[in-house]
């Protein structure tokens, strides 16, 4: 078997009771291995064999079996293949809302001819028939994508809404009550459109929040002459021209040109970084001021931007825990309600019967009027949709701010947080040695020269403190010369010429082995040896000349972000390989609540278990490539800097895009405002079903208000969800 999953757009799923019938119709195909919905983007991927079913038919038993319109996606279409056509057709788009307009004409006419057909000439019986006939229309007219909806779903032996409202419409006409069923008929379309409509804006502002890439780009080509190509023919090692104010169409190294970028799309920062030659830029990001030439590392479909963007679509299709709880409660919430509305609807007159009473025609017709009422609020579109909604919501503001969740399991577990543990290296501070202390020796107060010296022999080794060394006497526009007869000593040091005198760099023992190390100095050097960071000494054919400290320094924002965890409830806890010392004077700097060093990789895991049970779910932020162990030991792996690894895309839970450890407070609000938001949703489609199920018991609710209830109720769930796409991301 050839297994291969393929995406199936689906016109009209949007509610559960779409979802039911497309696994009624198609889940039992010979092979069909599983089915997958995204009701936010109507959106059905189906896990076939290959070999036995291909999409076009999938697509066309769709069509066939549920009435709804259903093109495949990324597919190559044949002649043949006609589902765009119902996909795209005139019906399927405006149907809807077509039948509901005539149906609420005629509905209108029908009241307005009742109410004021005898005032104006209308004679008593003239106005009843054509009243009748304008409530009959109505039914009919609202029946048109009712009724055959409601006939399959019953085939198939399922209950869902259209069969709900189709025996709603059908009972208040046996009861003879016309203007209810019309009522009923009008209302229920108009929910389904207006609930169709919320939908299709929740979609598009989700798709304009994450579609930030230009589909064209300008190559340059071999002669210099500039063609307009779409972005996705840019191949790696194209030159590509971005303009001034225009959005970069394609990741790639800038060749040729200076700007400011703006990487807010993408990274969440709000300041423009400035680039220039050699530096890379990325899809989807706006260029500044200036004119670049862009060296492309391949089409835009290979970009970071498509990666995240593939990313946030497949963290929808998911369901979060909260979200499958919800299903499976409105899956016995449905059928029990319905056994309700039947007990409501037989039992009161039953009972008068079987006391003595005989059978009471009136008590029945008011007591199925109450448990016809009942059977319309049975409905869980709203309770349902309360969940996706909001998730998805939250994803796609999460994606916005430059924070990429793979799903919404994990944007619902970063709410429920109670410790974070952070490695030390590259996570709370930035992974690289810089220079901190500069010290002359007794005899050498030019603290200039002994930096351009050692940057000189730094420069030509490999080793990361030299280059940091170098890095730091350009940084302060020191001229650096050359060394020749350059010389390293692996694990110790190196030697090098300037100016015809032989200069040793390294270590203290380095020093101390060469005989270059007098009393003094070798005390000074003992003494920093317990301060923080590595300690490297210069000297020269006539002794000491100072030695340079190096450390790993923490990172700009990283007390404020630990601070900031702090006040929000959370616990925070360094874990490194580092020595002890090393790692408290860290601690203490940043005001970490706890730290444990010397840690190997294995005792991190440990340590993430240990936290875990002791303070409750416990996150781990790392580099999204190291730690790999502790990362998939927490509740919730964070990696910090995703655009500079590729893998922490593919292998972490949540990435911060950004080199920015701000991120994480916003992150962890975010989280815990996503998660309120569904269970006030929740709360509100429970509350007015619970409403309006006392006011039916009661006779105090009828059919139209049972509808209008159920349709409030889904909008408001749906535009409050949609409130998380409008929160700040600074």
């Amino acid at each position: 078997m050839t297994q291969t999953r393929s995406m199936i757009q689906v016109r009209g799923l949007d509610c559960p009771n779409e979802v039911g019938a497309l696994r009624a119709a198609i889940g039992d195909q010979p092979g069909i291995v599983g089915l997958g919905f995204d009701l936010i983007n109507g959106v059905m991927s189906v896990d076939h064999d290959a070999d036995s079913i291909d999409p076009t038919t999938i697509a066309r038993l769709v069509v066939e079996r549920t009435g709804m319109a259903a093109v495949v996606l990324d597919e190559t279409r044949t002649d043949d293949a006609r589902t765009d056509e119902p996909a795209g057709s005139w019906w399927s788009r405006h149907g809807e809302w077509v039948s509901t307009l005539g149906s609420g004409l005629t509905l209108g006419l029908g009241m307005l001819v009742g109410w004021f057909g005898t005032s104006v000439g209308l004679g008593e019986s003239s106005a009843g028939r054509l009243s009748w006939f304008g409530y009959a229309t109505a039914v009919a007219i609202g029946g048109v994508g009712l009724f055959p909806k409601a006939a399959r779903t019953l085939r198939r032996g399922r209950l869902d809404i259209d069969v709900l409202m189709g025996l709603a419409v059908i009972g208040a006409v046996g009861l003879g009550q016309w203007d209810e069923a019309a009522t009923v008929a009008f209302l229920y379309g108009l929910s389904e459109a207006l609930e169709a409509m919320s939908l299709e804006r929740a979609r598009r502002s989700i798709r304009t929040l994450l579609d930030l890439s230009p589909p064209s780009a300008e190559r340059i080509n071999t002669d210099r002459s500039i063609e307009t190509v779409p972005a996705s023919a840019i191949r790696a090692g194209d030159r590509v021209l971005v303009r001034a104010g225009d959005t970069i169409p394609v990741d790639g190294e800038i060749a040729s040109g200076r700007s400011s970028v703006d990487q807010k799309a993408i990274t969440g920062e709000s300041v423009p970084l400035e680039r220039g030659p050699g530096e890379p830029v990325f899809a989807g990001t706006v260029n500044g001021e200036g004119t670049l030439e862009l060296s492309a590392a391949g089409p835009v479909g290979d970009a970071l931007i498509s990666r995240v963007i593939a990313q946030v679509r497949a963290s929808q299709a998911g369901k979060a825990p909260i979200e499958r709880r919800i299903s499976r409660f409105a899956a016995v919430y449905t059928p029990i309600v319905v056994a309700a509305s039947m007990a409501l609807m037989l039992g009161p007159p039953l009972v008068a019967a079987i006391g003595g009473h005989g059978w009471d025609g009136t008590l029945f017709r008011e007591w199925f009027g109450r448990g016809l009422v009942v059977l319309v609020i049975a409905c869980p579109c709203a309770l349902v949709i309360a969940t996706p909604v909001a998730v998805v919501s939250g994803l796609a503001a999460a994606a916005r701010a430059g924070i990429l969740i793979r799903g919404g399991e994990f944007l619902e577990e970063i709410g429920r947080l109670r410790a974070i543990a952070f490695d030390k290296t590259g996570t709370l501070t930035q992974g690289r040695p810089d220079v901190v202390e500069v010290v002359c020796a007794p005899g050498h107060d030019d603290e200039d020269r002994v930096v351009r010296i050692a940057a000189a022999l730094g420069d030509r080794g490999g080793h990361v403190l030299g280059k940091a060394i170098a890095r730091y006497a350009r940084g302060r526009s020191l001229d650096v010369p050359i060394a020749d007869d350059y010389r390293a000593i692996p694990g110790r040091g190196a030697v090098g010429r300037i100016d015809a005198v032989d200069y040793h760099m390294g270590s203290h023992r380095y020093i101390d082995e060469q005989g270059l190390c007098d009393p003094e100095f070798h005390n000074s050097l003992d003494r920093v040896e317990g301060s923080v960071g590595t300690a490297v000494a210069l000297t020269g054919d006539s002794g000491p000349m100072g030695w340079i400290r190096l450390a790993d320094r923490p990172r700009p924002e990283a007390a404020r972000v630990l601070a900031e965890l702090h006040e929000m409830g959370l616990r925070t806890i360094m874990l490194t390989g580092d020595n002890a010392s090393a790692a408290a004077a860290v601690a203490r700097e940043l005001g970490v609540g706890e730290q444990r060093a010397g840690l190997l990789p294995a005792e991190k895991v440990s340590a993430i278990a240990e936290l875990d049970a002791r303070h409750g779910p416990t996150g781990m932020v790392g580099d999204g490539v190291n730690d790999a162990p502790a990362l998939a030991a927490a509740k919730v792996s964070i990696a910090l800097g995703g655009i500079s690894s590729g893998a922490a895309l593919e292998t972490a839970d949540v990435v911060l895009l950004a080199e920015d450890l701000g991120r994480l407070p916003w992150l962890i609000r975010h989280s815990r405002a996503t998660l309120a938001m569904i269970r006030q949703n929740i709360a509100i489609a429970l509350l007015t079903k619970a409403v309006v199920l006392i006011l039916a018991v009661f006779g105090l609710a009828n059919l139209w208000m049972a509808i209008a209830a159920d349709v409030g109720t889904s909008l408001v769930v749906i535009a409050n969800a949609l409130r998380l796409l409008t929160r700040n991301h600074e």
